[in-house]
């Protein structure tokens, strides 16, 4: 997928740029400010930051994927690899509290330690708590991931992503579902919630092999930053994005991003593993780099 990394740590000047159009455009009161253009700014802003959020909680489901490839957990049958993974790499420690086969719920805790940087640069901290109540291609299971002392980049992670398999035994097919997320972005709180849903479109032929893994994701979305501005995001059932495990970030699609009944337009292209996104209101368009 073009992937489910700050100029990379967060969105770089154009980032910092937006921050103070969010902080001071709606104190701005001078006879030629046009309200509109304070409200699409908002929207704008709020747009940039919801890619980059995005960014962190999405990789939830990656790393669990790829977690559970490692480690059996994925399929029955299936060995765990020997070697490292080769996007997450083999700097973190997986301890299980159960080892026997179809031995159900499994809990694991995964431990990037001080800082795991994965093969495309994305660095890792602390601790997740991953358990599954079956295996991860099974009807039914559900995965539940909760960040405990968990950073990505540096930035503090919490609430909790769950899982579950809504799919057939030919068809992947999954809802993920944040809740009580919250994360620091710059100077601004942002609290998270989601629900999408993901269907595997590629890689389906190599079941033991998920870095070939595309999904198409669809669903909705909603941010409260501290500054008391609130955005809701919606992308279509019939224009999902696309992500692949094997990239960092969305490579294809649109979402859009609503503050205020102002809407803009998060562009991830046209399928290029790639960090930019472009977002757009009317004839403003502001071009965005996501966390590495």
């Amino acid at each position: 997928m073009r992937s489910f990394c700050f100029n990379r740590i967060l969105a770089g000047v154009i980032i910092l740029l937006l921050t103070v159009t969010f902080f001071y455009a709606c104190s701005k009161n001078t006879n030629d400010a046009a309200p509109t253009n304070d409200s699409d700014n908002k929207a704008i802003a709020a747009a940039a930051y919801q890619a980059s959020v995005n960014v962190i909680y999405d990789d939830l489901f990656g790393v669990a994927l790829e977690v559970g490839m490692r480690e059996s957990l994925n399929e029955t049958g299936r060995k765990a690899n020997t070697q490292p993974v080769s996007k997450l790499s083999g700097c973190f420690d997986v301890l299980k509290d159960d080892i026997g086969n179809d031995s159900w719920p499994k809990t694991l805790l995964i431990d990037f330690k001080g800082g795991c940087a994965d093969a495309t640069g994305r660095l890792r901290a602390g601790t997740l708590q991953i358990i599954f109540s079956g295996y991860f291609y099974y009807p039914g299971s559900v995965i539940v991931v909760k960040p405990l002392t968990y950073t990505m980049n540096g930035v503090s992670v919490t609430g909790t992503a769950t899982i579950t398999n809504i799919g057939t035994s030919d068809m992947p097919k999954f809802t993920v579902a944040i809740a009580g997320g919250a994360v620091k972005l710059d100077t601004l709180n942002i609290t998270y919630g989601s629900k999408n849903t993901l269907t595997q479109v590629e890689g389906l032929l190599t079941p033991s092999d998920v870095l070939d893994d595309i999904f198409s994701i669809y669903g909705t979305d909603s941010l409260s930053f501290s500054n008391g501005i609130k955005a809701t995001t919606e992308v279509k059932e019939s224009e999902p994005l696309q992500r692949g495990i094997e990239c960092a970030w969305v490579g294809k699609g649109k979402a859009l991003v609503t503050v205020n009944g102002q809407t803009a337009s998060i562009n991830y292209g046209n399928g290029i593993c790639d960090d930019s996104a472009t977002v757009e209101l009317g004839d403003k368009i502001r071009g965005i780099k996501m966390p590495q």
